[in-house]
């Protein structure tokens, strides 16, 4: 499966559109809160099967007589994701689905391959755009998008979305398998995930991540500012709404363009990449909190896993208890001691000075190393202070990569 995002034209039959989500989310609220009520009174939420034909006659009476606007099984598509998420309420312990605004913010309706039609269309305006235009058929309409990725494979399932700017754009979800055949590298890595440096390796290479929030911090406050002394329900307080939510969707398209480089840019120096295991909702609130969502640590896994897949790498994880921090990786101390506050600190047993974090990235990667059974790792120590690891192949696929780390 291949999913690329495409933004569709600013253009005046854009208005249906936007009605159309606006229904699929009062639709959505109407039954949220159903469900809701049904769940207070007998502990389970309502089925698909039971939402859809309440639906059915909801959509005959005269005061829902707009509800048939939309196409329909866009809403019973809707219908579904709600009652799978009422049963991960119960099954998997969740928070039941929110009310969300339906004009303000986001929306989102799903469409089959064979209910769309794309099509090429000559473009007359007078600058020459980088991608040529191309036009969807949705709900009987067309809207014209530009084509910045071909179509590859035949398409599945599009996704119509809003984001709080009220910009709408399309997902095509396309049957075909992306992969970018690359030469292997025999290197294998250890990374440990830190505020001051987003990762470093087992080789001691730090990996910097600017705090783009942070950066954006002071903008954002002198928007919000603005945004609450303008009278409520007025233009000028949309107008600020949309510089809020346009910093917002700055900082995300910044932080999300770092994560695609660095996953491509680590996939290109090593075969394997081996991480810890974190507790990042644990780290959020007791610890460090808008810096490690500023960081975006998980998002960047999630995107790292998909261009490992794509240029055929291995991402491994160990396990979270590990200490990896507070043992020596060349004769295996426990340092009890050991504080945050210590960023550097020398082994009472073998007298090597350590780095905090690239001691840990080593400790990740002997430890990836062993639960896979990988090989075995050596550190490398040079004057006191380790300058590498050497790893022993023994498996078939360090030995098909000859994975080594210097």
């Amino acid at each position: 499966m291949r999913n690329t995002k495409h933004k569709l034209f600013k253009d005046k039959t854009l208005r249906h559109l936007h009605d159309e989500l606006n229904i699929c989310g009062v639709v959505r609220n109407h039954f949220v809160a159903l469900c809701m009520r049904y769940y207070r009174r007998y502990e389970k939420g309502l089925s698909y099967r039971k939402m859809s034909s309440h639906l059915t006659k909801l959509k005959k009476l005269e005061k829902y007589q707009h509800w048939n606007i939309p196409y329909a099984w866009a809403l019973q598509n809707m219908l579904k994701r709600l009652a799978q998420s009422f049963r991960e309420m119960k099954t998997l312990g969740r928070g039941h689905p929110q009310f969300k605004s339906c004009k303000k913010h986001k929306g989102n309706m799903t469409f089959r391959g064979e209910q769309v039609k794309i099509e090429k269309v000559l473009d007359k305006q007078k600058n020459e755009r980088n991608h040529p235009t191309y036009r969807i058929r949705l709900n009987g309409r067309w809207y014209r998008f530009a084509l910045h990725r071909k179509i590859q494979g035949e398409i599945i399932e599009v996704q119509v979305t809003r984001d709080a700017l009220g910009d709408v754009y399309i997902t095509l979800t396309e049957d075909y398998s992306e992969v970018t055949y690359e030469p292997k590298t025999g290197k294998a890595e250890g990374f440990d995930f830190g505020i001051k440096d987003f990762l470093t390796g087992s080789d001691g290479h730090p990996y910097t991540s600017p705090m783009f929030y942070k950066h954006n911090a002071d903008k954002l406050a002198k928007a919000q500012q603005a945004y609450s002394r303008k009278v409520k329900g007025s233009q000028n307080q949309e107008r600020e709404r949309k510089n809020v939510a346009r910093i917002h969707k700055k900082t995300a398209n910044q932080r999300t363009d770092h994560h695609w480089k660095l996953a491509i840019e680590l996939c290109q120096k090593f075969d394997i990449l081996f991480f810890e295991d974190l507790n990042l909702r644990g780290m959020k609130v007791s610890l460090w909190g808008k810096q490690v969502s500023d960081l975006g640590f998980g998002e960047f896994l999630r995107k790292l896993k998909h261009q490992s897949k794509k240029r055929i790498r291995s991402v491994l994880k160990i396990g979270r208890w590990s200490p990896t921090s507070k043992c020596c990786s060349v004769c295996g101390h426990k340092n009890e001691t050991l504080t945050l506050a210590d960023r550097n600190w020398t082994c009472p047993e073998c007298h090597t000075h350590l780095d905090r974090d690239q001691n840990a990235a080593m400790n990740i990667l002997k430890e990836g190393v062993a639960s896979f059974g990988l090989g075995v790792i050596r550190p490398i120590v040079l004057f006191n202070q380790i300058v590498g690891i050497s790893v022993e192949a023994s498996s078939p696929l360090l030995n098909s990569t000859n994975a080594s780390v210097a």
